[in-house]
Order: C-alpha cells, then sequence, then structure tokens
C-alpha cells in the first residue's frame, strides 16, 4: 500500500482517537451479541475497543499499518483498501465508517464494497464530515483540506452515501447533523504539517476556530 501521512502521526492520530467519547456512537451501532463487525478504514481500532464485550467478532481494515499496528489485539487486523475489501459477500453484520470516507480515492466504490459485504439484516453506521452546500465555499475548503493532507480526497455532499446506499436496497433506519467547532491548531497539528505549511494554513483557514457539519446515518438491508 502507498504510504499516507497517517503512517507518520500514527502516535498523534491513536491519541486524539482515544480521547474521544465513542458512547453517542456505539449505542448508534445499536451492537448485539452476535455481531460479526468491520470497522473500514478504521485507523487505530478504537472504536473496535468501544464495541468490546458487545459483539461477537471484530474486524478493522485499514491502507496503514502503523494505524493498523495500535489496534486491540483481540480484533482482527486487515490491510485493505476500502474500495477493495477482502471480504465474502455478506460478511458482516454491522459495517462502520468514521470520518474516513473524505480520505478514500472513491467512496462511492467503498460505499458499494461495504453494501456487498454486508449480511441480510446487517447495519451499515457511516460518520463524516459533509461538504458545505454552497459550491463555492466549498471548493475553497477543500483547497484548505489538500494544502493541510495532500492525501485529502473530497467531503461528501449532504445525502450523496444515502443515496448511494438506498440504490443498494438498504434502508434508512436514522440520520442526524451537528455543526462541530474545531481548534484551527489542534486540526493542523494532528495533521503533522511543518511550520511553514502550518502558517499557510493558518492564513487559508483565517481564524483560530472553524465550523464544519458533520453528518452521521444508520442504514439497513433488508433481511434477516
Amino acid at each position: 500500500m502507498p504510504a499516507s501521512r497517517f503512517d507518520r502521526t500514527a502516535d498523534r492520530y491513536a491519541a486524539c482517537a482515544r480521547a474521544r467519547d465513542w458512547s453517542g456512537l456505539v449505542a448508534w451501532c445499536e451492537p448485539q451479541p452476535g455481531d460479526r463487525a468491520l470497522d473500514v478504514a478504521g485507523g487505530t481500532g478504537a472504536l473496535a475497543e468501544a464495541l468490546k464485550g458487545r459483539i461477537a467478532e471484530m474486524t478493522v481494515a485499514d491502507i496503514s499499518e502503523p494505524l493498523l499496528a495500535k489496534v486491540p489485539a483481540w480484533a482482527e487486523r486487515v490491510v485493505a483498501r476500502a474500495e477493495q475489501l477482502p471480504f465474502e459477500d455478506g460478511s458482516f453484520d454491522l459495517i462502520t465508517c468514521v470520518r474516513s470516507l473524505h480520505h478514500i480515492e472513491s467512496p462511492t466504490r467503498a460505499l458499494d464494497e461495504m453494501a456487498r459485504v454486508t449480511a441480510p439484516g446487517g447495519r451499515v453506521v457511516i460518520e463524516d464530515f459533509l461538504a458545505d452546500p454552497d459550491r463555492a465555499t466549498a471548493r475553497r475548503w477543500e483547497r484548505v483540506e489538500r494544502l493541510r493532507d495532500p492525501g485529502h480526497q473530497r467531503l461528501l455532499e449532504s445525502g450523496e452515501a444515502r443515496s448511494r446506499l438506498l440504490a443498494a436496497g438498504f434502508t434508512v433506519d436514522a440520520e442526524e447533523s451537528w455543526v462541530e467547532t474545531m481548534d484551527t491548531g489542534d486540526w493542523i497539528e494532528l495533521a503533522g504539517c511543518d511550520q511553514q505549511l502550518a502558517a499557510g494554513i493558518r492564513e487559508a483557514v483565517g481564524a483560530p476556530e472553524f465550523q464544519i457539519t458533520v453528518g452521521r446515518a444508520r442504514f439497513r438491508r433488508p433481511g434477516g
């Protein structure tokens, strides 16, 4: 797999993930004792740790081996692209992808793969940052994102993941969105930017804080 900025910032990212309160997302996943779960682009496995004891099996897939090295030992680790998941159809009852779709080269293909490996009656839970509805603002922000992280692909538009999974035969269980306030300095530091680049990003953002919309949805495959 090609190297990513997460390979060199794995420790920083792991600390950030550990600091998050995962309880709300865990409840949203509706974990069941018999669930076979897959976290796509799951990084250090922080969600896997939060699901421990609530499900039967956990697999974390990511392209970054340094991130996967930090996944809890009880979970299976798989080096894999989200667009090419190395699993049989219907292998999992719960699939999650948390704040990662915007890093994936083809998010629509990744959603297709998540749909493919979901068992009848299974759930797919997606959480990610969303593009601004104003296209000019969205284009400007994409430039800032790529300045901070050249591996950034794009933020999905509101409803884009929903449309893809509905087309795959899923139904929508629940959706919500909210606005998060991010500290510009912390956001830059998490990406491991050097001093000169950090200064350029601060100038491009133009404020010590910024706001971004987060969307979350739970989809279900009929049957089961």
